[in-house]
């Protein structure tokens, strides 16, 4: 008996060992507490920069030691400021904001969701070896708990997932603010190497975070073509890059037998069809089951396979104002979770009955005991008793400031966590018996996710970004009027195989792929649209003769340069470049 006693207490100290100090921190079931001073410069700094108009030009984005400051994606701007966590000081961390339709929508309001780096100025500055704080401010989520709840459904599931936990976060700008109560932020942990070594055992291999890709698209074999749409955390090895494209080539290319046979060899298929599983029955749409975005794809160095896992939770649960009304989105299909457009990826793994059944499988097991209705008001209670005292003091902050709190878009009101539980299960049990077939998103038009390659799918958007790619000859992602002459110029020889020096718009038309897709393979489907290519040919034929020659295609965008807003210094980026194509080509 003695010696069993201290088996035990050696485990227990074993354990206790092995734990790292990021653990302590990330305790769904704890509120931390953050204050944020900045000084008046540097918050109004941070002021997030209007996408649709050109940006401003170095000088105005230069700091009072006047370096340079640095901005995200072209539109936040990183500011400097201190961030006590539970009376600790940490001083010159980096702050900025951050997201998309979470940040456009809460326009006005004081608390907006922002990235917080610790070790901006100071690469050995943590807190409890914790770098990087995603605080997202739940501006379209009123029950503040979707972010914490679907990532922890997600890793029960055995699903690569960050973790999360809460902060009440107070904000002095002085002279204009003294701990002014912004309010509970849900912390969710940055996916990082860190995240992946964690998760893998190793840091290395291939990260990504694709943005206007929903299924794995195939873009020929030119690696240019991909980076923009994949985006890789670091520059890929030729291998890696290589194995991205035979992944989409696989996918989208290849016959029933080869995706059959070698599917297994590219693609962590039991992972993959649980993320999937768990994406549909938390109904999250706002992923790559119905729009392009918010998920990440790694290949593991190990096995050398891809794995997929969430980001960006704070709409699941039903909360997709675009998804459909609420009773609808609560009846979700588990057989067909993603829209009824096309989504290789899904449609042709579920089309094979070994892997039919075993997802199958996975939604038994899930449903009987994960996402039973026990287990998960359980957890639903306890994250619910958390926050409660800090969305009240959160909801009374965003009252005495006069702000809108919740935007409704579209007036839309989304069920909140309990009331999803209820009917959520309930479907799922009509469904399993077979009384419901359930419910399938439909995009309003076809190809309806944002940037999405459907099949026959390639307008502006995708011709803005070729173009970027093939004239941007120095990678600094502008292109100057030269670089444009030439890559317009290598454009028309190779579409002029005759060279006879013109084109009629038959075989201009005819030609473009080769223009877009120089070397090697090339993508299925009408490369681009009528629209577009027939929009081009009119570019170089002003006259309408008919006839397109190498002069008239190079001065066929003169008009961009003319217009101001389209240009910056005399350069195009992506974004201006698409803005002046939807001026030039209409649909």
């Amino acid at each position: 008996m003695k010696h069993t006693i201290i088996i035990i207490i050696a485990l227990m100290l074993a354990a206790k060992d092995d734990a790292k100090p990021s653990d302590i921190f990330w305790n769904d079931l704890k509120i931390h507490s953050f204050h944020l001073k900045i000084s008046e410069t540097e918050w109004n700094a941070m002021k997030a920069l209007d996408p649709h108009k050109p940006q401003p030009t170095t000088d105005k984005l230069k700091k009072n030691n006047s370096k340079q400051r640095k901005l995200h994606r072209g539109r936040f701007p990183w500011a400097e400021g201190s961030l006590t966590i539970n009376g600790k000081q940490l001083n010159n961390i980096g702050v900025r904001y951050k997201g998309n339709a979470s940040f456009n929508l809460m326009r006005g309001s004081l608390k907006r969701n922002m990235k917080i780096k610790l070790d901006w100025t100071d690469k050995d500055q943590n807190y409890n070896s914790v770098e990087t704080l995603n605080l997202n401010a739940g501006g379209l989520d009123p029950s503040k708990l979707r972010d914490a709840f679907g990532y922890w459904l997600f890793r029960q599931a055995g699903v690569p997932a960050p973790r999360t936990t809460f902060a009440e976060m107070t904000l002095t700008i002085p002279g204009r603010y003294d701990k002014e109560l912004l309010g509970i932020y849900t912390i969710v942990e940055q996916v990082n190497k860190s995240f992946i070594k964690n998760q893998f055992g190793s840091k290395k291999g291939l990260l990504m975070k694709p943005e206007g890709i929903a299924s794995v698209e195939y873009h020929g074999d030119d690696w240019r073509f991909y980076a923009p749409l994949y985006r890789p955390d670091d520059q890929p090895s030729i291998s890696q890059s290589r194995r991205v494209i035979e992944f989409a080539h696989l996918v989208n290319i290849s016959d029933e037998t080869q995706f059959r046979d070698s599917i297994n060899s590219y693609l962590d298929i039991d992972g993959f069809l649980t993320f999937i599983a768990v994406n549909g029955l938390i109904v999250n749409l706002d992923t790559l089951l119905a729009m392009p975005q918010n998920y990440y794809l790694h290949l593991r160095r190990d096995t050398n396979k891809f794995v997929f896992f969430p980001w960006d939770l704070d709409i699941s649960f039903a909360g997709w104002p675009l998804g459909g009304k609420p009773e609808n989105q609560m009846q979700l299909s588990l057989a067909h979770p993603h829209s009824s457009d096309e989504h290789k990826l899904i449609d042709r793994l579920l089309s094979i009955e070994s892997v039919k059944l075993k997802y199958d499988n996975i939604i038994d097991q899930l449903i009987v005991g994960l996402f039973s209705k026990k287990h998960l008001l359980k957890k639903f209670k306890e994250l619910e008793k958390t926050i409660l005292n800090a969305r009240n003091r959160d909801k009374a902050a965003i009252q005495s400031r006069s702000e809108r709190g919740y935007p409704s878009p579209f007036g839309y009101q989304p069920p909140n966590i309990r009331e999803f539980i209820e009917k959520r299960t309930s479907s799922i049990k009509r469904q399993i018996h077979g009384n419901e077939t359930g419910y399938i998103f439909k995009h309003r038009r076809p190809g309806g996710r944002l940037g999405h390659l459907a099949q026959d799918k390639f307008g502006r958007g995708r011709l803005a970004m070729h173009m970027l790619t093939q004239s941007d000859l120095n990678e600094d992602k502008w292109i100057s009027k030269k670089e444009l002459i030439g890559m317009l110029g290598r454009w028309f020889d190779s579409m002029d195989r005759e060279k006879s020096g013109k084109l009629s718009k038959e075989t201009f038309i005819k030609a473009l792929p080769d223009a877009f897709f120089p070397n090697g393979r090339k993508p299925l489907g009408r490369i681009p649209e009528l629209y577009v290519a027939e929009g081009l040919f009119s570019l170089a034929d002003p006259n309408e003769v008919g006839i397109v020659t190498k002069e008239s295609l190079t001065s066929s965008f003169d008009r961009l340069w003319e217009n101001s807003a389209f240009s910056n210094s005399g350069k195009l980026n992506e974004h201006s470049l698409m803005i002046g194509l939807r001026s030039l080509i209409k649909e």
